[in-house]
């Protein structure tokens, strides 16, 4: 990975100097800075590091084919950005492998994938792994069930509380139910137990 480090009496012009030699627009590059503090009459400085978010993309693609070709599966990605979230989406020659039951393969690769990044960079573009249209059919099956438990709460005016989820799920459920008339929505508990309540709203 091709990493530029350029020091600079301001952030912005040491910045303006890694975006330069890596030839990119901000958005593309994931950087940080580095104070440098000079002698008794010299200002302080600072050094800004940086390299191309793709580049950090394409490293842990490699890092995952690596894991899934031990495992005897042949893996191909299409990468895509939405609401600054990069889907990593697989087509493997086993997807039932990949997934797991229950998605468990599924989420314990992005586990992994998460870590690899955080090793590298504390800034690293935050990602998700899906296996074709897996995580969308999830997403669409989860978002459908809160939405007839809702239609229950506000039947029978009697609060529901859901099973345990990730505060990914638990955040959809939020998003779907957010206009939902009739209920609002509550986190409660502690990790790993932590769920949704859909309360009964007058």
């Amino acid at each position: 990975m091709n990493v530029v480090k350029e020091i600079a009496k301001t952030k912005e012009d040491a910045l303006e100097q890694v975006l330069s030699k890596l030839n990119a627009e901000e958005e593309a590059v994931i950087f940080s800075f580095k104070e440098i503090k000079g002698g008794l009459f010299k200002g302080v400085t600072y050094e800004c590091s940086g390299f191309l978010k793709n580049d950090i993309l394409m490293e842990v693609q490699e890092y995952l084919k690596n894991i899934l070709e031990g495992m005897g599966l042949e893996v191909s990605f299409e990468v895509s950005t939405k609401e600054n979230v990069t889907t990593l989406k697989m087509y493997s020659s086993n997807n039932a492998i990949l997934i797991g039951k229950n998605g468990g393969n599924l989420e314990a690769l992005t586990v992994l994938a998460r870590q690899f990044i955080k090793n590298i960079t504390s800034n690293g573009p935050r990602i998700m792994l899906d296996v074709e249209d897996y995580k969308d059919r999830q997403i669409k099956k989860l978002e459908r069930f809160a939405k007839n438990l809702a239609r229950d709460v506000v039947r029978t005016k009697t609060d529901v509380e859901m099973d345990n989820m990730n505060s990914y799920e638990r955040r959809i459920v939020h998003n779907v139910l957010s206009d939902f008339k009739g209920v609002r929505t509550e986190s409660v508990g502690e990790e790993p137990n932590r769920h949704v309540v859909i309360k009964y709203d007058k």
